[in-house]
């Protein structure tokens, strides 16, 4: 029987000619690559061939690292487009940013912001060459590494949590990234070596707050906060003044210039906020009784007489209310035009200071201080210094006649007359007083106010006559 010697060498070549070339292997046929090796060992990474799928399209055959297998690991073949040759000793973590080849492409992730780190999908397990296929694990274990801390400047122990580094591209750390940067946890420390160490990887990206299924903040703006709208049934960005309905105050503002005071404990304004004049008025038994020299900024009461003083710098002052004094109230109306100004209203008086002789049946007009009235409403007018309302005329004329005749008198505003009176009697008498009441003509300031009379047809017909008539206005 004859012996037949023979040598079988499997089909070999680089990561990069087996992706450039793609080859389909045949059912059961194995290749090897020359150049990527199982992690932690110096064996060649092969696949095996189906028939039907090229290179690039079969998975290599899987391993556990350091050479144990993990069937628990959930690894993910990706195409390597950081520009770097990943290694697995250094485990670095990838993102997708594409696909290519029927594959995840994959760069660095970052955890400086939400565009660097949403899309973290897993760990690097095995050595991948730039712009070439190969493993990343996104859940499992990875084994045979450093997990000291030391690659990563830090100090890792036993089950400390493991996060993506916001400053270091597809860096780990144990130190949780700090807002705005995101918080994406990888894992957790399984054994601390700095060879045989074991590291568990479970990405969690977690969300930012706009991701959540029941908030909606599109365009968040400064100083705004979340809050639930029944209305809508979810949590919407709004401003703390329209959740409120009105503008809080300023704390800064409170007890400084142009704030405002705050409330002691007894719910009351502390006197330290309060003017000098406030809390400190001071009562003696008398004026003698003050203090020789005051202060300006306090309140004295004499008790003996209740008056108010206040110093002046030099000497005590009262301070008084007004007050006007009159004597004997005696006469009509016309008498009391300081009673009547201070009190109520005010008058305005419209005196003829010569005598005349009037004729039958003639139109005079009486305005301001003048000497005889005019026959033409051309006179000097009486102007109203301040608006109010006329409520009442006193007329009052001396003569050398009188057997009962009856005048007219009008009031005119601003060239405007009505009669007031048809019935200014002159009885014989040295004085005839006439006092019209129950008028209301308003007036405002600056208007012309001036008094028509007319007279009758004289049965005796005077030889003199002056007038006098004063207006009051409220």
């Amino acid at each position: 029987m004859s012996t037949l010697t023979a040598q079988i060498q499997l089909r070999r070549d680089t990561s990069a000619n087996w992706t450039t070339n793609n080859p389909i292997l045949l059912a059961g046929e194995v290749a090897f690559t020359s150049d990527v090796f199982y992690t932690g060992t110096d064996q060649q990474r092969f696949k095996i061939g189906d028939g039907v799928q090229t290179w690039s399209q079969l998975d290599y055959v899987p391993e556990g690292g350091g050479g144990t297998s993990y069937p628990e690991n959930l690894f993910l073949t990706v195409v390597n487009k950081t520009t770097d040759n990943l290694l697995a000793s250094e485990y670095k973590v990838l993102k997708v940013i594409t696909a290519q080849g029927g594959r995840l492409a994959v760069d660095y992730a970052l955890a400086d912001s939400d565009a660097n780190s949403a899309d973290t999908i897993g760990v690097v397990y095995e050595n991948i060459n730039n712009n070439q296929e190969g493993r990343i694990i996104t859940i499992g274990e990875i084994t045979g590494i450093n997990t000291t801390g030391n690659l990563q400047g830090e100090t890792w122990a036993d089950g400390d949590p493991l996060f993506l580094s916001d400053t270091i591209d597809g860096g780990i750390t144990n130190v949780r990234p700090t807002a705005p940067n995101h918080g994406v946890r990888l894992g957790y420390v399984v054994n601390v070596n700095a060879n045989n160490g074991k590291i568990y990887v479970k990405i969690d990206n977690g969300y930012e707050l706009s991701e959540i299924h029941d908030v909606y903040a599109p365009s968040p703006n400064n100083n705004e906060g979340i809050f639930w709208s029944s209305g809508t049934t979810r949590y919407e960005n709004k401003s703390i003044i329209s959740v409120l309905g009105y503008t809080p105050e300023s704390s800064a503002n409170k007890g400084v210039a142009n704030g405002y005071a705050p409330l002691a404990s007894d719910a009351k304004v502390d006197a330290a906020y309060l003017p000098a004049y406030v809390d400190e008025v001071l009562e003696y038994a008398n004026l003698a009784a003050f203090p020789v020299t005051g202060a300006s900024d306090k309140i004295y009461i004499a008790l003996d007489t209740n008056k108010v003083y206040r110093w002046s710098g030099s000497v005590y002052i009262e301070v008084a209310a007004n007050s006007g004094v009159w004597g004997a109230i005696t006469g009509t109306i016309t008498n009391q035009t300081d009673l009547v100004n201070y009190v109520k209203g005010y008058t305005l008086a419209m005196n003829c200071t010569s005598a005349f002789a009037p004729a039958d049946n003639q139109t005079y007009f009486i305005g301001a201080l003048q000497t005889v009235p005019f026959a033409t409403d051309t006179n000097l007018q009486l102007i109203c210094p301040k608006s109010g309302t006329i409520k009442a005329v006193a007329f009052s004329s001396r003569q050398t006649f009188g057997s009962g005749e009856s005048s007219t008198l009008a009031l005119g505003i601003n060239g405007s007359y009505s009669n007031i009176s048809t019935s200014i009697l002159f009885n014989g008498n040295p004085v005839n007083n006439a006092l019209i009441t129950g008028l209301s003509r308003s007036v405002t300031a600056g208007d012309n106010i001036r008094l028509r009379w007319t007279t009758p047809a004289w049965v005796t017909k005077p030889t003199f006559i002056t007038i006098y008539a004063t207006i009051y206005i409220e």
